[in-house]
């Protein structure tokens, strides 16, 4: 496939490295930072793991070399995790490599609630090897308040955001205002005991919620940034970035777009509901 089509192209910035290096580039110009992300996943052939983790490796280092205010998010099942756990973790630790050789952060997206547990069990692992590595939590599972105490005990370092797949009731809080509930909770104890903590979501209640707790705790800029989807609510970017804080856009690109775009619209009903309204929101 030679483009994005039309339909997709508000929320996928091109196809290859070129495309996605003229968005961060454009976004970096109104000082926002970028996490980019190669997109493909449930991966089934060793080799195809293989080439993606030549892509990261690629991708890293041009980063470092084009001095963009830019880090990546991996997908483990990209890397092998449905083939073999050790391949997996194999080609995650080449990546983190030359990611903590040239000082670029590697965020581990988290996936559906099946590949949970495995996540973060490479997670802690690779958090003992390597420096930049970090991960994402969902707010809506219910395991995540036991999981935001396994992430501070290893570097505290997580992107949280209120999940995206369609889970079943025994996993995930279905009521979106026990959502925003929960993740209210559990931002309070990470921006109070982590690290570095990414604050991903585009809900006003949410954001402000936030701003108004890292004043009241006087939480150090550095140790937090607010994050939001590319195409979505750019005024809001604007904003946010203007008041001080730090913003970040997660930028996908790549032929294997499909996934990631019926993920926002098609996997679960809220999420046509999401994109709508803040298609029409700044």
């Amino acid at each position: 496939m030679s483009s994005i089509p039309f339909y997709a192209k508000k929320f996928v910035s091109g196809i290859n490295i070129e495309e996605a290096f003229a968005a961060v580039e454009r976004l970096n110009d109104k000082k926002i930072s970028v996490t980019l992300d190669l997109l493909g996943e449930n991966i089934s052939e060793k080799q195809q793991a293989i080439k993606f983790v030549e892509e990261y490796d690629i991708l890293i280092k041009k980063i470092s070399e084009k001095k963009l205010d830019c880090y990546v998010s991996i997908k483990l099942t990209m890397l092998g995790l449905d083939i073999d756990f050790d391949f997996c973790y194999n080609n995650l630790s080449q990546i983190m490599r030359i990611a903590d050789h040239y000082h670029v952060r590697v965020a581990l997206d988290m996936e559906g609630s099946d590949y949970t547990e495995r996540t973060i069990v490479i997670y802690e692992r690779a958090a003992k090897e390597f420096k930049n590595i970090e991960i994402v939590l969902q707010a809506y599972l219910f395991r995540t308040e036991e999981d935001v105490k396994r992430i501070l005990a290893a570097n505290g370092r997580v992107r949280l955001c209120k999940g995206a797949y369609k889970e079943p009731q025994d996993k995930a809080i279905k009521k979106m205002a026990k959502i925003v509930e929960n993740y209210k909770k559990l931002i309070q104890k990470l921006l109070l005991e982590g690290q570095r903590i990414c604050i991903a979501s585009h809900d006003d209640e949410i954001i402000d919620f936030c701003m108004d707790f890292i004043e009241k705790n006087n939480i150090p800029k550095e140790r937090y940034e607010f994050q939001m989807l590319y195409g979505m609510r750019e005024k809001t970017w604007t904003r946010i970035r203007e008041k001080g804080h730090n913003m970040t856009i997660y930028v996908p690109y790549g032929d294997q777009w499909q996934a990631y775009y019926a993920r926002r619209l098609a996997e679960r009903k809220e999420n046509v509901f999401f994109v709508l309204k803040n298609l029409f929101k700044s």
